[in-house]
């Protein structure tokens, strides 16, 4: 049957019921319609730019609220109803204005139709909209045509090396879009299709609107929407918004009661507490890792630092020089007497704030700890090959003299201790994956907030020859390649062979057919 041919449909009874957090999410969706106070949308002049071109904004026109959520999230546990809910929207909205296109997108075309496309099928068939009659489906192209000439485009939205600024969408144009399962997608992704919502989106919605679903992820989508890398909850920028699902959220209750059931016999804490509750602060087990002896649940500690951290005592801060993602340093203290390791905090030199560098790193570091009254002392310590002199820096300049040149307080009373070379990486993963697990008595306790080092652990891969992969990583913005993983995990490597120091020769020793490099120091401990 042609396109021409298609119908409206007649007498439909469409029964839909979503849940009061489904209900929360669906005013957020609507087209035309403030989730404030149910007024309409309009634009508002709001100034000029350079060139004296009128600039507008979207307004309520009953409450006067200009912040009217466009990037929505509704993210949290397997089962609550956000995918359905997204699928009912894309049909509904399809059915309600003609000539409109809404994508659907995931990361790949495979994943969609075996999964968020039936899904919209399924609800097209419930709600009495018959294919060949009221729409028709192109399979090969991978869209959906309505009687009222409005169509539902399905999408693919991986990463490709060929095409990183995804120039393969064009200058195409759509009305509004749904993209499930958000985790598996990068946010220069979601960027580039928000910015091609402009068809008919005036006639219609008044705003762009897009809407995107996953469960607990620790990427981008996690610190955008949900909570910063320390932990705290995010505020939402102008125009953003997020809704937290439970499996609990679903309106379905045979359904719930069922997967509820199957999702309670998952035995790994952290993915029963982030499939069923929607908890956003987990860490996956990777058996595959370089650390594989790491446990979310065993040992990272919500508010370690204020529990644990003791003024008096020297504070130990490992650096690794790299300046891509960003420069990195651990915080940690040690508790020889009770053989515990803290790690404290992360203390990163971010490129964006121009503080990837050596002595703008080593300032900040100092104002944090006198702002803080610290009077323990500091240890610095790291990479050995930070001793190495550049060729920009003069005979006696390397990375270490430049930290002690930027923390020279004598409150602080920053000292360097190092390792003479860096241990074998075979020998000292072996060791402090042992030392996860209880070596010689010690224990490893993390602090919550310590998301990019708690990701190194859990997502850097180890290389068939027990050393650790170095895969590099594209940033999108800059084209840059870059080792994604692995900075503050060696910095923990360095400070922890140096500082337990018996334990790790006596180790070495028990394990005389790994080779290994000896682990002098320089400078004797003094705590």
């Amino acid at each position: 049957m042609a396109y021409g041919l298609l119908k409206p449909p007649k007498n439909l009874v469409i029964d839909f019921a979503p849940s009061p957090r489904q209900y929360e999410l669906w005013k957020l969706l609507q087209p035309d319609y403030c989730p404030h106070c149910g007024g309409h949308i309009e634009q508002v002049l709001i100034g000029h730019n350079s060139q004296g071109n009128p600039q507008y904004k979207p307004q309520c026109a009953s409450c006067k609220i200009q912040d009217l959520p466009q990037l929505i999230l509704g993210g949290g546990a397997a089962g609550g109803g956000k995918s359905y809910l997204g699928s009912a929207w894309v049909v509904s909205s399809c059915m309600r204005f003609e000539n409109i296109r809404v994508v659907v997108a995931r990361k790949t075309i495979k994943s969609l139709k075996e999964s968020t496309f039936n899904t919209i099928k399924t609800i097209m068939k419930d709600w009495g909209l018959k294919e060949g009659v009221n729409y028709k489906i192109n399979n090969l192209e991978g869209f959906v045509t309505f009687w009222n000439d409005s169509v539902i485009l399905l999408k693919e939205m991986v990463d490709l090396p060929s095409d990183p600024n995804f120039e393969r969408f064009g200058s195409s144009e759509y009305t509004a879009a749904f993209v499930d399962e958000v985790s598996e997608i990068s946010e220069r992704a979601v960027e580039v299709l928000f910015s091609r919502l402009r068809w008919r989106t005036h006639e219609t919605f008044k705003t762009p609107r897009m809407f995107l679903s996953t469960n607990p992820t620790i990427n981008w989508v996690r610190s955008r929407f949900v909570q910063d890398d320390d932990g705290n909850p995010v505020i939402c920028k102008e125009g953003e918004a997020y809704v937290p699902f439970s499996i609990f959220d679903n309106p379905d209750i045979a359904f719930r009661q069922t997967y509820e059931a199957s999702l309670n016999k998952i035995r790994d804490k952290a993915t029963k507490e982030r499939l069923l509750f929607g908890v956003w602060d987990y860490i996956d087990t990777n058996e595959m890792a370089a650390y594989w002896e790491f446990s979310g649940e065993k040992h990272l500690v919500s508010g370690l630092r204020e529990k644990v951290y003791n003024p008096l005592i020297p504070i130990v801060i490992s650096w690794d020089f790299n300046v891509s993602p960003f420069m990195s340093t651990l915080a940690m203290q040690f508790d020889f007497g009770n053989k515990k390791i803290y790690i404290l905090e992360e203390i990163l030199g971010r490129p964006e704030n121009k503080e990837n560098n050596t002595p703008v790193l080593a300032k900040k570091i100092s104002k944090k700890y006198l702002t803080e009254k610290h009077v323990g002392g500091l240890f610095i310590t790291g990479d050995p090959s930070g001793l190495a002199r550049s060729t920009q820096t003069e005979d006696g300049v390397n990375n270490y003299t430049i930290i002690l040149g930027n923390i020279n307080s004598p409150i602080l009373r920053a000292k360097t201790k190092l390792l003479s070379k860096q241990p074998s990486q075979t020998a000292r993963l072996e060791f402090i994956n042992e030392l996860f697990k209880g070596y010689d008595g010690w224990e490893i306790l993390i602090d919550m907030r310590c998301r990019r080092f708690a990701e190194d652990l859990t997502y850097q891969r180890k290389n068939p020859d027990g050393t650790k992969s170095k895969a590099k990583a594209t940033d999108p913005k800059t084209g840059q390649k870059y080792e994604k993983y692995g900075h503050l995990s060696d910095c923990l490597d360095y400070a922890v062979c140096l500082f337990v120091k018996d334990s790790w020769q006596k180790y070495q020793r028990n394990q005389s057919t790994i080779e290994t490099t000896t682990a002098p120091v320089y400078g004797a401990f003094d705590f």
